[in-house]
């Protein structure tokens, strides 16, 4: 497909202490399509991160970025396979990401704790930092961390009504019950 963005990064092949200059395996790929570019050119200013392991034949972590529409609809924007969750893979990614499809001011990541995101989106010289970017964490694993101090269903649904809550009021009620 014209236009598709891909990222290979590949390793030299280490044979006991040499290494085989000649040889390279796979190590990284970032990839976006045209289509979801465009697509998300008409999108909230909104991207969330995450990744997802593999298993079977090829193992390794899908990192993944979405975005929503007007309508809340999903719309995956980007894509990485790397050797697993670690500063270096998500900063591979983040770099990919900031540089090929969310390179405009504002926007928003969601994302988890993971370390490997943090120190990517914390470092000055990255772009993700404000005004260029703005960072929050993921409802449900706050509220996934919430529900481990907290027990019951009710303060845990009680948390993620206030979080999706759209006007101070509805935000306060729910809190204020918490």
């Amino acid at each position: 497909m014209a236009g598709i963005v891909t990222m290979l990064k590949t390793s030299p092949v280490h044979i006991g202490d040499q290494v085989d200059e000649s040889t390279v395996y796979f190590h990284r790929h970032f990839w976006t399509f045209p289509p979801c570019l465009e697509a998300f050119r008409h999108c909230k200013s909104i991207v969330s991160i995450d990744g997802t392991h593999l298993y079977g034949k090829y193992e390794g972590t899908l990192l993944l970025a979405i975005a929503q529409d007007g309508n809340s609809n999903i719309l995956p924007i980007a894509f990485t396979i790397v050797e697993g969750e670690n500063a270096e893979s998500w900063s591979f990614f983040l770099s990919n990401l900031r540089s090929h499809v969310t390179p405009q001011e504002g926007i928003l990541v969601i994302s988890n704790w993971h370390n490997g995101i943090k120190a990517e989106l914390e470092a000055p010289e990255n772009a993700w930092l404000p005004p260029r970017a703005f960072r929050v964490y993921c409802i449900r694993h706050v509220a996934a961390n919430f529900s481990l101090s907290f027990k019951g269903k009710d303060a845990r649904r009680m948390l993620v009504n206030a979080a999706y809550a759209k006007t101070k009021a509805e935000f306060y009620y729910w809190f204020d019950i918490m």
